[in-house]
């Protein structure tokens, strides 16, 4: 595939991937993510009034059956049943009646562990209740399981929740759920002509100022913090019930929190949208980068060429610069070195009757340069006393490697060391014909890290913002997707070939194409001994030997006197079966101002 080819490639599945994931985000309704699940609850309805009184009604909808024994509202701040007596001064809930369907059983657990029953007094009901439920927690209890529906149940309660006031102002922050199941609708109505501004936690419910009270509505994923926190007419502190404590500045202190939360969550959704754009743009920087720096010279090669561009070069060499990236080699160079060593005659390849790998005899220890030397050492380290090295060996040791330990450290030695020898790399001789691009993404990663990092900090800042923190992250993982497709892609697509060697480079295309089609092999001669020699060897460095292979039986060719060794079955399995081995597997409080600082907390679920 020539360049062109290549960086459309990328610019197009780059886009995809960005274009996708915008679409994805921007078609799918909020609504429809975070709730679902085996149990959740499908209207959570609350209604508070300035005396303190409090009532919330619940729907859950139970999806699955034999799961659920009870399903519970918990709360964060201290519970006690109203009928206890010496209930405590400071802030706290007291449950005064639940309401449920017939022939369930309502309860609470108390602060102080106390188990109080609705309905069915039974003993082992109270029992179990207080073996499995939480301190502070009201529900419903079904000893032989929930089955799958829809149940109703109503809570009410006194609630003293901390009070803040001054001359000019009362402070009120009440945290209805912090932690609990999906609430699919969320409707919240404070009873009150005095509030004059509300604060949700977090922001995007809808508020609607009624008369004599203030309706709120909306949803909730899971564990999605919802409080409501608003400032009152001053003159209502006499009739409002809690726990009241004056403060300097009601009003400055709540407006500073709320503008601190507000600027974190204005931050997030700042990142999402930055987000969106930058997967898109990405595509088009790896375009620009590639006009800048990765775009190459022209030339014109023809599509075929049988003749070999550069004899000079080893096959390794070969492999190594114009097989595929320009620098990395393959196994395919390790076995045209075995071939190229057998013409050479400092090896002897020869087939085994059983047709299972093959005898490669060790003759002249010394190779012409470094890699053949690494290949001629690993063939004397593995030969016998005769120097001769049986592929067959490493079969037979990877198969005794699954019971034997000794066997198993020398199977893993043999195949990281054959596995150097297949993926070997010369930066400087490499560096000499080209330059390796994949420099020029390292910026790229560093950006989408820096924004991943960017995202998964604003956690911190603001938690309820869970939601757009998620994209950001999920759009920083994409990014990294996307220049990770850049930089599978060969090294030269951002980089570039040094002087006139991407017309050599364009050459051993064109003689790769040569020997992968057999219609052009077939029209020579088979009497060209050496040629076809040649073509088995360069054609293995770049892949296509076991074509060349073939054109050689088709036609008869026989070089079994020429010095060559032509394979007549997949003689290369010894080493494949070692070097692919894998070792065997070895046996609350509250009455803060600002967001998270209100009474109440918890929220709905189920066991």
């Amino acid at each position: 595939m020539d360049e062109k080819k290549q960086i459309a490639l990328v610019f197009i599945i780059t886009l995809l991937i960005g274009a996708a994931a915008v679409f994805t985000l921007g078609v799918i309704p909020k609504d429809a993510v975070g709730f679902d699940g085996d149990l959740v609850v499908d209207s959570y309805e609350v209604v508070w009034h300035e005396d303190g009184t409090l009532s919330e009604k619940y729907v859950y909808n139970v999806k699955s059956s034999e799961e659920f024994r009870m399903l519970y509202r918990v709360w964060a701040a201290p519970l006690f049943s109203a009928d206890q007596d010496n209930l405590p001064e400071k802030p706290h809930v007291a449950l005064t009646d639940i309401k449920i369907s017939e022939g369930l059983t309502g309860y609470i657990k108390t602060n102080d562990g106390r188990v109080f029953l609705f309905g069915n007094q039974n003993s082992g009901i109270k029992s179990y209740v207080a073996d499995k439920a939480y301190d502070n927690e009201a529900g419903i209890i079904n000893t032989g399981y929930f089955k799958p529906g829809i149940y109703t149940v109503e809570y009410e309660y006194k609630i003293s929740p901390p009070v803040e006031y001054d001359n000019e102002a009362v402070h009120l922050n009440l945290m209805f759920a912090s932690s609990h199941i999906p609430y699919k609708s969320v409707k919240i109505t404070l009873v009150s002509d005095s509030i004059n501004e509300v604060f949700m936690h977090p922001p995007g419910y809808e508020i609607v100022k009624e008369a004599g009270k203030t309706v709120i509505t909306g949803s909730s994923p899971e564990d999605e913090r919802i409080e409501a926190e608003f400032l009152m007419d001053p003159g209502v502190i006499n009739s409002i019930y809690g726990v009241k404590r004056q403060v300097d500045d009601v009003t400055g202190k709540t407006l500073s929190a709320n503008s601190g939360y507000t600027f974190w969550i204005s931050v997030a959704e700042t990142l999402a949208s930055v987000g969106k754009i930058m997967v898109i743009l990405v595509p088009f920087f790896l375009v620009l980068l590639y006009l800048l720096v990765g775009r190459e010279k022209s030339f014109t090669v023809p599509e075929y060429l049988s003749t070999i561009p550069n004899r000079k070069l080893t096959p390794w060499e070969v492999n190594l610069v114009f097989k595929g990236d320009a620098f990395e080699s393959d196994e395919n160079g390790f076995y045209a070195t075995l071939l190229d060593l057998h013409r050479k005659k400092r090896i002897s390849i020869k087939e085994k009757e059983n047709e299972k790998g093959v005898l490669i005899k060790l003759i002249d220890q010394n190779g012409d340069n470094s890699y053949e030397q690494e290949v001629l050492n690993f063939i004397a380290v593995n030969s016998g006393e005769d120097n001769v090295l049986d592929t067959g060996y490493f079969e037979e040791v990877a198969k005794s490697a699954s019971h034997s330990g000794a066997d198993e450290k020398i199977a893993t030695a043999l195949r990281d060391r054959l596995n150097d020898l297949t993926s070997k790399t010369n930066e400087s001789f490499s560096g000499s014909y080209a330059v390796n691009g994949k420099g020029y993404l390292i910026p790229f990663f560093f950006v989408a890290i820096f924004y991943l990092i960017a995202a998964l900090g604003l956690f911190f800042f603001a938690p309820d913002a869970g939601g757009v923190i998620f994209v950001s992250v999920l759009l920083a993982v994409l990014m990294i997707i996307q220049i990770s497709v850049a930089a599978v892609f060969p090294s030269t697509l951002f980089g570039h070939w040094k002087d006139d060697y991407y017309m050599e480079k364009l050459q051993w295309n064109s003689f790769r194409n040569f020997l992968s089609d057999l219609s052009q092999i077939k029209k020579y001669a088979p009497e060209d001994i050496n040629m076809w020699g040649e073509w088995l060897v360069y054609g293995t460095a770049l892949g296509v030997g076991d074509n060349v292979r073939k054109a050689m039986e088709e036609l008869h060719v026989d070089l079994k006197d020429s010095g060559y060794y032509v394979p007549h079955y997949m003689w290369y399995m010894g080493f494949h079966t070692i070097s692919t081995f894998t070792p065997p597997s070895q046996g609350g409080a509250g009455g803060g101002f600002g967001a998270g600082g209100g009474f109440g907390g918890g929220g709905a679920g189920g066991r």
